[in-house]
């Protein structure tokens, strides 16, 4: 499970902290999927030396997935004989109404470029690259639920599942050369909680503060269709997922909202005022905003299937937390 909540009592875990890979010093351009930059160059090596410099990828990432784990969160559950849940997807009754499996989903996504990136400065080619990455997600996301089935909160398949189907997305779409027309993101929103007098007795993270987008990039979609973008080269259009109160609310005021927003496309922004794909800080820069919703970048309107109503415009931070009024 991706479980990060300030007010919760178990320590910050996001599914795509997982997956994410710190800087090498090399001067290789990212690829297209890291905040869509020209492709990597070919790295002249060898295909025994590129294998094993991939194993080594690979192995360091399935080393550090249970260390981090132990040391940020296993270690502090309570330990239970091996169990796995069916949490059900994104059912109204699930403890975090989904939330979980689109913030794995987004994880696996950046997941896969992260190691599709490494896996290139490896000496793969693209083409392998990728697979390269789809299998790391898949395999790391099994170590995962591995160790999340000796705690309460027991092995999830569909946790794996969804970072998988994340991955694998984001194969697809640097394949198919989509990524400055497509994408996935996170962020995260103000939110509201009941008093401590007053808040249910669920388990885990509250997912209020989290929003999931899939984007449409007009920047990129527009001259597919033979339009000149123009000024809207710098903005959106995504569909979001997002559920409110399912920590410490009462059953009643929760929500699981589907949204349509209009937001700023803070990369090609950046690029405007003279930010480059090739510099040493343009591209982390880039790559930020590329996988990581800002705050009041974007307004849209979102249906909540609890109570079936729509509501907005807003930024996805308006909710009513509610009391439980206990006897």
């Amino acid at each position: 499970m991706s479980l990060c909540s300030a007010e919760a009592p178990r320590p910050c875990r996001s599914a795509a902290s997982f997956f994410g890979g710190g800087p090498l010093a090399l001067d290789l351009a990212m690829p297209a999927g890291i905040g869509a930059a020209p492709p990597a160059r070919p790295v002249s090596l060898d295909p025994v030396t590129a294998r094993n410099r991939s194993l080594a990828v690979g192995a360091g990432a399935l080393v550090l997935t249970p260390v981090v784990g132990w040391l940020t969160w296993w270690s502090v559950e309570k330990k239970v004989p091996f169990n796995f849940a069916n949490e059900g997807w994104f059912d109204s009754d699930t403890y975090t109404g989904g939330a979980d499996k689109a913030n794995h989903m987004v994880g696996g996504y950046i997941g896969q470029h992260a190691l599709d990136w490494a896996y290139r400065l490896a000496g793969q080619p693209p083409e392998k690259a990728r697979w390269w990455a789809l299998g790391t997600v898949a395999l790391t996301g099994l170590v995962i639920e591995a160790g999340d089935g000796i705690t309460v909160y027991g092995a999830s398949w569909e946790d794996a599942v969804s970072n998988v189907l994340g991955a694998g997305l984001a194969l697809f779409i640097t394949a198919q050369g989509l990524d400055d027309t497509v994408g996935l993101r996170m962020g995260t929103v103000r939110y509201d909680i009941p008093p401590p007098c007053c808040r249910s007795d669920g388990y885990g993270s509250d997912y209020s503060k989290w929003v999931h987008s899939a984007d449409l990039k007009l920047a990129g979609f527009l001259p597919r269709l033979g339009v000149k973008p123009g000024p809207a080269r710098f903005f959106l259009v995504s569909m979001t997922y997002g559920t409110k109160g399912y920590r410490f609310s009462p059953e009643e005021v929760r929500e699981r909202n589907l949204g349509i927003d209009l937001g700023l496309n803070l990369p090609e922004i950046l690029r405007a005022v003279g930010v480059r794909d090739d510099s040493w800080w343009g591209k982390p820069l880039l790559a930020l905003f590329t996988y990581i919703r800002i705050p009041y970048t974007a307004y849209g309107w979102r249906y909540d299937f609890n109570r079936r109503r729509w509501h907005g415009p807003d930024t996805g931070d308006q909710f009513d937390p509610g009391r439980v009024i206990y006897d």
